[in-house]
């Protein structure tokens, strides 16, 4: 195994040429050897522009190269699990962007496979490498709020502003919808706080009739110690926040997924509230959470160990957003 870890990347999409891409190129373990499109005219642009240098137009000629040791999958959702099957029976690593399959029985087959072939998978949850998060982590560990008992977690992004027919997020085929896209943020910090999975959900999809998927989506999640009320949506623009509540005071933080975008490593910021109304801020330094989840994915399979994010995780949330969806479905609360 090489010093630096040789990437291939699946596809041009938006998040890899804006954001993935460029965070390898700058990471220390690993740089992007190989970019590969069935537009292979888009491949080549893309690649003078970040400085890739080699471009292939098959996907699986990419995971056939001798010269790279991991892939990085930004297909559509509903590619994801058998993308990541294959490049496992070829011996390559994953990270895999989120969410990690459309359904729990498909994550759990990514699993299977890569545990099966003895390589690395991790699902590309960046905000999770950010030491905004990690404070977050912190603060809950030490007591500072008490026991946790309630999170509220909202992401939205208003793409349909610009409606763009073309966008992968509005084809139920290829896993689109807000609940996928955007709710699995807010499912996945609801339980980071709780520390624990929901027993029951109860699921809200606001279903546009023409293209078929959830625009906006909601849910109320059930632990053992508490509640979460997540939402996202596609339709709205009420940006990036969540709050966990503990007995003792409470955590916000209000940039909580996106605190930079693109190659901007933008100030993180943690409020916390006691009982009392007391308010202190902590400014967190300016981070590029994709680059540090690019190193820390390297640096795992470079020297043979788990990666920090376990793919169980992935599978842990996928089964709360299938619980949701038929929650939705059925007009009932659904075990996860």
């Amino acid at each position: 195994m090489p010093q630096q870890l040789r990437w291939g990347v699946m596809s041009t999409a938006g998040i890899g040429r804006m954001q993935v891409i460029p965070a390898i190129q700058g990471s220390t373990w690993g740089r992007v050897e190989v970019l590969a499109s069935r537009d292979i005219e888009k491949a080549r642009s893309v690649a003078r522009e970040l400085g890739i240098k080699r471009v292939t137009g098959s996907y699986q000629a990419l995971l056939e190269d001798p010269d790279v040791d991991a892939v990085y999958i930004p297909l559509p959702n509903t590619l994801h699990a058998d993308w990541t099957i294959r490049a496992a029976a070829v011996g390559k690593a994953v990270l895999c962007e989120k969410p990690l399959a459309t359904s729990a029985a498909d994550a759990a087959r990514q699993i299977e496979a890569c545990a099966r072939h003895g390589v690395n998978l991790m699902e590309a949850f960046m905000y999770r490498f950010h030491p905004q998060t990690r404070r977050v982590q912190e603060l809950i560990g030490s007591g500072v709020i008490g026991q946790v008992r309630e999170v509220r977690a909202h992401l939205s992004v208003n793409i349909m502003r610009a409606l763009d027919a073309g966008n992968i997020r509005y084809d139920a085929r290829l896993g689109g919808g807000a609940l996928l896209d955007m709710g699995c943020y807010s499912v996945s910090i609801a339980r980071m706080a709780f520390g624990s999975e929901p027993r029951r959900v109860v699921g809200r999809m606001q279903i546009d009739a023409k293209m078929g998927v959830d625009t906006s989506s909601a849910g109320l999640l059930e632990f053992a110690t508490g509640v979460a009320l997540i939402s996202g949506s596609f339709a709205t623009d009420g940006g990036d926040i969540y709050t966990i509540v503990g007995t003792d005071g409470y955590i916000e933080v209000p940039r909580g997924i996106i605190p930079g975008y693109g190659t901007r490593a933008a100030e993180g910021l943690v409020i916390i509230v006691d009982p009392d109304g007391n308010r202190h801020e902590e400014r967190i330094a300016p981070a590029n959470q994709y680059r540090l989840m690019a190193d820390a994915f390297a640096e795992s399979v470079l020297n043979r160990r788990p990666v920090p994010l376990p793919p169980e995780d992935g599978l842990n949330n996928i089964k709360v957003l299938d619980a949701l969806a038929r929650s939705s479905a059925n007009n009932a609360p659904e075990p996860v």
